[in-house]
């Protein structure tokens, strides 16, 4: 049975719901906690309540999406290709949102758990791939590896962010999974 959410945390859910809609429609330095409370109906000491400033709501925001994206893949990933999709949802679910993060003064804090899940992504394609397929000898050279893979896929979802997020990036994904084979 799940459990149920207190009124509390309700309200703090509605206000970071709140807070993703307005910026999916205007830029992070257009919104104000005024808009905010006035949008979702509540005051400003409801706000502060539940968040120090803005910076704590992105912060929140940006965790719950990484943490529920992390909940919807199981620690099992096929496929380099499914690494790289993986990362790339956490930006394509709110995308003129996490744009318009990326492109303020909080873009450490989008970066931050951009890292997370690319390091998860990419634990989970290691934990998945029979030992006998990765080119692996020791310890090390599957920390080299897992660091790489990691660099690349958040190298690459940061380019694709940087490019304005066009459609075509599966197809870049799966040639790119091509070239690896393993």
């Amino acid at each position: 049975m799940p459990k149920l959410k207190s009124k509390s945390d309700q309200t703090k859910e509605e206000i970071a719901s709140t807070f993703l809609f307005l910026l999916n429609a205007c830029p992070l330095n257009e919104i104000s906690i005024k808009d905010i409370t006035r949008t979702c109906g509540v005051n400003r000491n409801t706000f502060y309540y539940h968040f120090g400033n803005v910076a704590d709501l992105i912060e929140y925001v940006i965790k719950n999406n990484v943490d529920n994206l992390i909940a919807k893949h199981p620690p099992k990933i096929n496929s380099l290709e499914d690494c790289f999709i993986a990362a790339l949802n956490f930006a394509r679910e709110n995308k003129q949102a996490i744009n318009h993060i990326y492109h303020s003064t909080n873009r450490a804090i989008f970066e931050r758990h951009l890292w997370h899940v690319c390091e998860y992504s990419v634990n989970a394609y290691l934990n998945s791939v029979p030992p006998e397929l990765l080119p692996i000898s020791t310890p090390e050279e599957r920390e080299i590896v897992k660091d790489f893979l990691k660099f690349e896929c958040f190298g690459f979802v940061i380019d694709w962010i940087n490019h304005d997020m066009p459609e075509n990036v599966t197809e870049k994904i799966k040639i790119l999974s091509n070239l690896y084979h393993f």
